[in-house]
């Protein structure tokens, strides 16, 4: 996968996860209004919202190199069963 779908992935998990804790926090009156950095329970929301997304997309990195260094196995080692 490329790192424009990595960044998108990134982005919408951003989202979602900065949507679904600012309205809890909302809810509970910890906020009153969106998560901004003015508020320290605002800056703990968009900093694991952050958190959350680099670990998806730093796994996401990860499981593409694997995947790549296993095709490369494949390829030198049984070059007859495996073509690009």
């Amino acid at each position: 996968m490329g790192w424009i779908s990595r960044r998108i992935v990134g982005y919408i998990v951003f989202s979602i996860v900065a949507a679904v804790l600012g309205a809890y926090a909302f809810a509970k009156g910890y906020i009153s209004g969106e998560p901004t950095l003015s508020t320290a329970c605002g800056a703990a929301i968009l900093g694991f919202a952050f958190l959350v997304s680099l670990a998806v997309t730093t796994h996401m990195k990860h499981k593409a190199q694997l995947r790549k260094a296993w095709e490369d196995y494949y390829a030198r080692w049984y070059p007859q069963y495996y073509r690009r």
